[in-house]
């Protein structure tokens, strides 16, 4: 047990007292200070260090912080672990976990977490990724209590928010004609067309090679895709065991795939300087690129000094391609188990909500379209 020394008032205010915790080699005392701005919370502060001391859960270091805890857990407990995990994890670390990274671990309370997990959910995170940050944040607690650099997991309780997940709009009728009718002249024209009538992901389209295309049985197979850490892009198994398919490729685009061949790249899709792998940068430089040229095609203008910007079609996302491609399937009458498999979607319930969300909107248009019907009204066409 410690041996407590007398409260002493300071200039500031604040009561300190000194707790003597052990002998150097020549004798002299080993003192610990303890301050409060209260006596009563420098009682409750001086009997917590005593609990701690008597069994042995003192902190190894008192000042270390949250990052520097993080990233020791990082090299330690995850030293097993790919380079593609640890990467994922210090990307969860510097990211997520900013605002606590300078706090001392021994100073963090429920309410950083929490306040964290809860801008999150403001922000449109997905229930998902929130749980993975509070995961992430909870088994560092557990490592600085396993080190005895904290005495209690203060985030092991925190809490996640239920969320609506964010529902995304496939193409308008007026964005679909655009694609069709331009694919040749922008070098994101075919990959764009894959995305769309085939329904690959961002990550599976840039790892798309030719050697993964049969022409003749008009199929693509889906077996590896690109994952970012950074702006460094790694090739990996897809998504899900779900994610390796192979997904048949609509007559429409054939002879646009066809001249695409020609470019002599192994990839479908690969950086314009190299004719390798896409890069993170490479893929967003030339996405922009195709929305600006979009936008021209349409009828747009970019701004100058003396005219504004003009946009005559709404720019658009690579997901929101995969999202068409599920529409066409429901449109088209395709069944829920097949979308699943063509989409590679693990879950079915993945597939389901989008099947219901476009059944919901179906039934709306119908509606609309009877409540005209009885007014004698024509609804406006969709553009």
């Amino acid at each position: 047990m410690p041996k407590q020394a007398k409260i002493s008032k300071r200039p500031d205010g604040n009561y300190c007292r000194s707790i003597v915790i052990g002998r150097k080699s020549d004798g002299k005392p080993i003192r610990k200070y303890i301050y409060a701005k209260t006596i009563k919370e420098l009682d409750v502060r001086t009997a917590e260090y005593a609990r701690q001391f008597k069994h042995g859960t003192l902190s190894a270091d008192e000042n270390a912080t949250f990052s520097k805890v993080a990233f020791i857990w990082i090299d330690t407990a995850k030293a097993t672990a790919t380079e593609r995990t640890k990467k994922r994890y210090i990307s969860i670390v510097e990211k997520r976990f900013n605002d606590i990274s300078s706090i001392k671990v021994k100073d963090l309370k429920p309410m950083h977490l929490q306040g964290i997990i809860n801008n999150m959910a403001v922000n449109g995170y997905s229930k998902k990724t929130m749980t993975e940050a509070k995961q992430a944040a909870s088994a560092i607690l557990d490592f600085a209590l396993q080190n005895d650099i904290v005495f209690r997991n203060v985030f092991s309780k925190v809490t996640i928010q239920d969320t609506d997940a964010k529902v995304r709009e496939p193409l308008t009728p007026r964005q679909r004609q655009i694609v069709d009718s331009t694919w040749n002249g922008h070098r994101m024209g075919v990959p764009v067309l894959i995305m769309m009538y085939c329904g690959l992901r961002r990550g599976e389209l840039i790892a798309l090679t030719w050697n993964d295309m049969d022409l003749k049985a008009k199929t693509i197979t889906v077996n590896k895709a690109t994952a970012f850490y950074g702006n460094v892009g790694s090739v990996k198994s897809p998504k899900s065991k779900a994610g390796e398919r192979v997904v048949p490729i609509p007559d429409i685009i054939i002879p646009a795939i066809n001249s695409a061949k020609t470019g002599g790249s192994l990839f479908v899709c690969p950086a314009q300087e190299t004719g390798g792998m896409m890069s993170g940068t490479a893929f967003k430089r030339g996405w922009n690129s195709y929305q600006y040229y979009l936008n021209i095609q349409a009828g747009g203008r970019e701004a100058s000094r003396s005219n504004p910007k003009v946009m005559a079609i709404e720019p658009f996302t690579a997901h929101q391609l995969r999202h068409t491609y599920a529409t066409m399937l429901y449109d088209a009458g395709v069944d829920v188990l097949t979308a699943q498999k063509l989409l590679g979607h693990a879950d079915v319930q993945t597939t389901m909500r989008i099947y219901t969300h476009l059944s919901e909107q179906k039934e709306n248009r119908s509606i609309d379209a009877f409540n005209a019907f009885l007014s004698g009204k024509k609804l406006p066409i969709e553009k």
